[in-house]
């Protein structure tokens, strides 16, 4: 087997999951051991092997941008077209399951699909309604929270979830939460639609396992339940999306929750140097929660990890831009990481002053710009007339006179009439008179695009027409010139043409470019697959949980500090801890070459506060990190006014806070031990090392 042309370039540990084939399958693939390839191969290796047809594979990935990209490198593979093969997110395939099935659901094949901002919307208007003064932003994460599986926090956060659902339903559209929890619907409660999926997808893939949330292990449930055939890659030393409702526990316990599966692991790393392999191993054993492994390497030793001390958030940009300019062009080796966007502005500023170019990823992303957003508002309108937010967001964009008085007699009248606005418009010009023709204008306007819309016209088409009709480019001058730089407005006519360029794109590339395919595709984007990395010479800039999957020549890893990285949300308990030293475990498997780790003693993001070194670096092996001078000397002074201060402060009876175990009461102090009693029982401690604070 050995020699077949589509194994012959894998290493063993990857042969052996590509050819493993029947009953459940945990790869657990470390930082660069070839995940992608593995899962790429076995379904290539399923189609022309054992010639599985192609609807009868499902591959599941986290961003769409994967998805292109495996199905790119399968059809190169095979030189075949995989038309019929279902790759694609989550949320993807999902709503190409509720399309089908609509029916079943009390929603119209063309629904909408909300993004944050349209559901912010959604919230306010209700707000308003009910004259409430909760924020937005707050009420929607109560909203996200219960559609998790959580208890409403109070009676009253319930019935606004219910009012909540009940208006996308009146818009016919769904949340990103709804196109996952109304698939899991159709598949409890019409055992015909599941049984009709469990049976297609014979062989079912996952990709990036360990950030799968509770409602997808359980689609993932429903659809293996026929064949049992589940394949799944991931890494648990890579499990860092929490906050956004991942749960570690999915791949932890996957033999329990399929038995008989087979674990495969792969430990041999093609991206960094012994010494980046063999600091984030020896960082990441200090976790409890995970599966094990150790990763090595066939390269080089490579140069040791460097840290670095500055005395504040300017010199650390200093000391940054330095060591980049002494590491010389190209700029696009370097990439720059932090914990929190607000750590970004310093870094702005000194490569400013010294003409480095450089991205931050991340900021503002291209379908959250306000021009892009606009245009989508008019398309999500045109294919569904009952998306009040959409209407409300573009009856007077560009500013055709329609002001807020109109608008309120004329959202009167729908609600009188129990029409959507769009709708309720030739009924209420002709009611009140010639005065609101301009409201007939805006409806003429959509509809003759909803006459395209059903000539099947593409989405390029459609999409031009509408930008010089709506004489976009000339609103956005007007709009804009004089209140920004020249070199900004431009940039949101450029962003137009980018989308024109995606329209374009896409009508070349599918088989069917219709708008409601185009629409789907650009709702159900993740935030990966947003980002802008073009490949020019500058310098990348972003935060640690944007980086996963990426990989560069140069990491600089910057602000760890003790409450920083790890940030001080997270040092009150240990599964918060562990998952902010797999976040650092992912920040330094980004390096091929080199990692800089830096850390300030003050930062204005703390103000006011004496900053300590991360304790993640005294996890680091030694001998594989150089302190450069400077930092040695400080590091060492501080360390023995920390001993000194804590051998002489603490005494028996003691309250004391320790970041793992939290508060505690020493029972006996002998030189530098103490036993502490925490809430888990007795611990023996070390004053050097176990980083207590003294609480009373």
């Amino acid at each position: 087997m050995t020699n077949h042309p589509l194994l012959k370039d894998l290493n063993p540990q990857q042969r052996e999951a590509v050819t493993t084939i029947n009953g459940p399958v945990l790869v657990i693939a470390g930082a660069g051991s070839g995940k992608t390839r593995v899962l790429t191969y076995r379904v290539a290796y399923l189609i022309k092997e054992l010639g599985v047809a192609p609807e009868n594979i499902l591959a599941v990935t986290f961003t769409n941008k994967a998805a292109n990209e495996m199905r790119t490198r399968i059809e190169k593979l095979l030189n075949i077209n995989t038309k019929g093969l279902f790759i694609g997110t989550f949320h993807s395939i999902c709503v190409r399951i509720l399309r089908a099935n609509i029916e079943y659901l009390p929603y119209e094949k063309n629904f909408s699909i909300f993004d944050r901002d349209d559901q912010i919307r959604v919230v306010k208007k209700l707000l308003e309604e009910i004259k409430s003064r909760e924020t937005p932003k707050r009420l929607l994460h109560h909203i996200q929270k219960i559609k998790a599986g959580h208890e409403p926090e109070s009676e009253w956060h319930y019935e606004f979830y219910k009012k909540y659902q009940q208006k996308l339903l009146e818009l016919n559209a769904m949340d990103f939460d709804d196109l996952l929890l109304n698939t899991k619907k159709l598949f409890e409660e019409y055992e015909d639609v599941k049984n009709f999926y469990a049976e297609q997808f014979k062989f079912i893939h996952v990709d990036e396992y360990q950030d799968t949330n509770r409602i997808q292990y359980e689609l993932l449930r429903h659809l293996s339940s026929k064949h049992g055939n589940i394949f799944v890659v991931g890494d648990d030393d890579q499990s860092i999306y929490s906050f956004r409702g991942a749960d570690i526990r999915n791949i932890l316990h996957f033999e329990r929750d399929f038995p008989d599966a087979k674990i495969i692991r792969l430990e041999q790393n093609y991206r960094s140097t012994k010494n980046i392999l063999k600091a984030a191993s020896v960082l990441i054993s200090h976790n409890t929660m995970r599966k094990g492994k150790t990763l090595w390497t066939d390269g080089p030793e490579g140069e040791k990890l460097i840290v670095h001390e500055a005395f504040n958030e300017k010199e650390e940009a200093e000391f940054v831009a330095s060591k980049i300019e002494e590491l010389g062009r190209p700029f696009s080796r370097n990439l720059i990481l932090y914990r929190t966007n607000a750590q970004s502005r310093t870094f702005e500023e000194v490569f400013n002053k010294r003409g480095l170019p450089y991205i931050i990823v991340g900021a503002l992303k291209f379908f959250e710009r306000k021009e892009i957003k606009d245009l989508l508002a008019y398309l999500k309108l045109i294919l569904n007339p009952k998306d009040d937010i959409s209407f409300l967001r573009i009856v007077n964009t560009p500013h055709r006179g329609i002001g807020a008085k109109t608008i309120k007699h004329l959202s009167d009248y729908a609600i009188q009439e129990n029409l959507h606005l769009l709708e309720a418009i030739p009924g209420f010009v002709e009611f009140k008179g010639m005065k609101y023709e301009k409201l007939r204008r805006f409806y003429n306007l959509i509809d003759h695009f909803l006459k395209l819309k059903e000539k099947k016209e593409d989405v390029f088409t459609i999409l031009h027409a509408l930008i010089n009709t709506l004489e976009f480019e000339e609103y956005i001058r007007k709009t804009y010139e004089g209140q920004e730089p020249r070199e900004k407005v431009e940039g949101r006519i450029e962003n137009i043409n980018a989308l024109l360029g995606l329209a374009q794109e896409f009508v070349i590339s599918q088989p069917q470019p219709t708008l409601e395919n185009f629409m789907e595709q650009i709702a159900v984007q993740t935030e990966q697959d947003d980002m802008d990395i073009e490949q020019k010479d500058r310098i990348t800039i972003m935060t640690v949980h944007n980086a996963k999957g990426l990989e560069f020549e140069n990491v600089f890893i910057t602000g760890m500090e003790d409450g920083v990285f790890p940030h001080k949300s997270a040092l009150s308990t240990t599964y918060e801890l562990e998952e902010e030293r797999r976040l650092f475990h992912v920040a330094i498997t980004r390096a091929k070459k080199r990692v800089i780790i830096t850390y300030a003693k003050e930062r204005s993001i703390r103000f006011g506060e004496f900053l300590s070194p991360s304790r993640f670096l005294d996890e680091l092996p030694e001998d594989v990190i150089i302190f450069d001078s400077v930092t040695k000397r400080h590091r060492d002074i501080q360390k023995e006014e920390q001993e000194k201060r804590q051998q002489t402060e603490l005494h028996r009876g003691d309250y004391v806070y320790h970041p793992m175990f939290g508060r505690g009461r020493i029972l006996v102090k002998n030189g530098d031990k103490v036993k502490v009693l925490f809430t888990d029982g007795i611990k023996t401690l070390s004053l050097k090392f176990a980083n207590l604070i003294k609480t009373r």
